[in-house]
Parts: C-alpha cells; structure tokens; sequence
C-alpha cells in the first residue's frame, strides 16, 4: 500500500513538474507576442502619421493645381507648398517634444 501511495506522489509530482515546464513556455512565449505587438503599435502609429502628412501633401497638390494655369506656375506653387508643408511639420514636431 505505501508503493502504491508512493507511485501516485510520483506521478502527480511529475505531472505537476511538466505543467510548472508548460507555465513557463507560455509566459516566455507570451512575453515574446507582447514585445511584437507593442512594436506592431509603434509602426502602426508611424504609418498613420505618414499617411496623414501624405494626405496633407495631396490636398495641397490639388489646391496648388486648380490655383495655377501654367506648368511654371504649378511647379512654383508645389514647391511653395512644399515649403510650408515641411515647416508645418517642423512647428508640430517641436510641440510634441
């Protein structure tokens, strides 16, 4: 009886030794998505921000082409917008910091 006793120790002790091996997978492998999601955050929140500046760019394309009737006076107002767009982002990149 005390075999018997003794085996099922054992083997509820090993069985809780490969749950304990199996926790720690898991957290190791939970970090490793949390770390990427995180990073898939950060990159998701950069291509918003280009697509907004991209977007931006665009309507000023579009209000510079309605605005000019020449290809000298187009390439004059894309290069004027191209002036105030980048110090627009310039002011803003100096408040966020």
């Amino acid at each position: 009886m005390a075999t018997d006793l003794q085996q099922r120790l054992n083997r509820i002790v090993g069985k809780s030794n490969v749950l304990v091996e199996k926790y720690q997978q898991l957290l190791a492998s939970k970090q490793v998505l949390d770390e990427q999601l995180e990073q898939l955050r950060h990159d998701n929140e950069a291509l918003r921000v280009e697509k907004e500046k991209l977007e931006r760019e665009n309507h000023y394309l579009r209000v510079a082409r309605t605005m000019s009737s020449t290809p000298e006076q187009l390439s004059e107002a894309r290069l004027m917008i191209n002036r105030l767009v980048r110090d627009i982002d310039k002011c803003i990149s100096q408040l966020n910091t």
